[in-house]
C-alpha cells in the first residue's frame, strides 16, 4: 500500500511539475506598447489570464520602442525612435515601463526583434536617417537584381548575406541586452524574404569568395548558412555577455518549406543548441491541419523545446475560441512545452480573452 500511494504521489508531481513548467506566451504587437495605459492594461490581462510570457516587440521596423544606448553604450546602436511612440513624451520608455510593471508578476518578458524586414509600407513614417535611407546597398536584391522596394511583401529586407549586417543587427540586439533585464530575445523574420531574393551585389561577392563551384544546391546552402550564422552570433554573444538570457524565434511549421523558399533551417538551430526554442507558426484556422503539422513537427523531436503558436485573430468568417482551446489542447497532448498565442490584438478585438482556457 506504501509502494502504491508512493508512486501515485510521484505520478502527481510529475504532473504538476510538468504544468508548472508549461510555458503560456503571448505575442504583443508594438501598436500595444504605445502609451503606459495601455501597458497596464496589457499586464493586467496577462496575470487574469494566467500568461507568463510576454514575447513584446520593441524593434519593429529597424526602429526602437525603447532608448537605444539607455545607459550603456558598449553595443553602438543608431536605431531611432519608432513612429508608434510620436505622440508620447521623448523620455517615455515601453519596455522599461513594462519591465517595472512586471517586477512583481510571474511574468516574463522576452524582446521580440524583427530582425532582416526594415521597412514600412508607408516611407512617410521613417526619418531621413533610418537605415533604409542610410545603408541603401544592404537592401536585398531579387535574381534580376532589382533592390526590394520598401512596400514588398512586409517591407524591405536587408540582405543576410552581408556581415556587415550581421555586425549592426547583432549591435542592437546585444545593446538591449546589455541595458534592459529581458528574459529573452526572440528573433522574429529571421530569414529571406522568398526564394527569388538574396541577390544583393556585395552579397553576391561573398559568395564567390565562399563557393568555388556555384550551383544552384551551394547557392541554397550559402543561403542557409548566412541566416543560421547571424543566429549562432547572436548565441555565442548572449553565452558571453548575458548567458541566462534565452534565444528563441519564431519560425516556419514546415521544415523543408522554411529551408527552401526563407533559408530557415530551424531544425538545424534546435540540434546545436543555438536556440532554447523555436516558436512554430502554425496558424491555419483548422484544428485537424494543425494537428498534422504539429504531429510532422513532433516526428522531428525536441519537443521540449518546441513552443506551437496559435492563431488568435480572425478576420471575416467565424473563428471561435473553442477553436483555440482546442488547440491548446492538442498540443498538450503532443507535449510540446508549450503555447503562445498570435496575437495580443486579435485577442482583444475578438475578445477572445473571455472564453481562453489557459490554465
Amino acid at each position: 500500500m506504501k509502494r502504491i500511494k508512493y508512486l501515485i504521489f510521484t505520478l502527481l508531481l510529475g504532473f504538476c511539475l510538468q504544468l508548472s513548467g508549461y510555458i503560456k506566451a503571448l505575442w504583443i504587437p508594438a501598436w500595444e506598447l504605445t502609451t503606459p495605459e495601455n501597458i497596464d492594461q496589457l499586464v493586467a490581462d496577462a496575470r487574469d489570464n494566467h500568461i507568463d510570457r510576454l514575447l513584446v516587440e520593441i524593434r519593429y521596423r529597424g526602429d526602437a520602442l525603447y532608448i537605444p544606448n539607455r545607459i550603456d553604450s558598449t553595443f553602438y546602436n543608431p536605431e531611432k525612435r519608432c513612429y508608434l511612440l510620436n505622440n508620447q513624451p521623448q523620455d517615455f520608455d515601453p519596455l522599461a515601463y513594462l519591465l517595472k510593471k512586471v517586477e512583481k508578476e510571474k511574468i516574463e518578458v522576452h524582446a521580440w526583434i524583427t530582425v532582416f524586414v526594415v521597412t514600412v509600407h508607408d516611407t512617410t513614417k521613417m526619418t531621413p536617417d533610418h537605415l533604409y535611407y542610410t545603408h541603401p546597398e544592404w537592401i536585398t536584391s531579387d535574381f534580376m537584381r532589382n533592390p526590394m522596394q520598401h512596400n514588398d511583401y512586409e517591407g524591405a529586407y536587408l540582405d543576410p548575406g552581408i556581415p556587415q549586417v550581421h555586425l549592426y543587427l547583432l549591435n542592437v540586439i546585444m545593446d538591449i541586452v546589455k541595458n534592459y533585464p529581458v528574459a529573452g530575445i526572440h528573433l522574429d523574420y529571421i530569414r529571406y524574404p522568398d526564394s527569388q531574393y538574396g541577390y544583393n551585389d556585395i552579397a553576391r561577392q561573398f559568395y564567390s569568395y565562399d563557393v568555388t563551384y556555384q550551383d544552384s544546391e551551394n547557392w541554397l546552402n550559402w543561403k542557409e548558412e548566412q541566416v543560421s550564422s547571424f543566429v549562432r552570433k547572436v548565441r555565442i554573444s548572449l553565452n558571453n555577455a548575458a548567458p541566462g538570457v534565452e534565444l528563441s524565434a519564431a519560425v516556419f511549421p514546415s521544415l523543408r518549406e522554411a529551408r527552401t523558399k526563407y533559408s530557415q533551417n530551424w531544425l538545424m538551430w534546435l540540434e546545436n543548441d543555438l536556440l532554447d526554442h523555436v516558436f512554430i507558426m502554425a496558424y491555419t484556422i483548422h484544428n485537424g491541419d494543425f494537428e498534422i503539422l504539429m504531429q510532422q513537427v513532433a516526428g522531428l523531436g525536441h519537443k521540449s523545446r518546441v513552443i506551437a503558436g496559435l492563431r488568435a485573430w480572425h478576420y471575416g468568417a467565424g473563428y471561435p475560441a473553442e477553436k483555440i482551446n482546442d488547440k491548446i489542447q492538442i498540443a498538450r497532448k503532443l507535449g510540446f512545452a508549450g503555447i503562445s498565442l498570435f496575437s495580443y490584438t486579435g485577442i482583444k478585438e475578438n475578445n477572445y480573452f473571455k472564453y481562453l482556457k489557459m490554465k
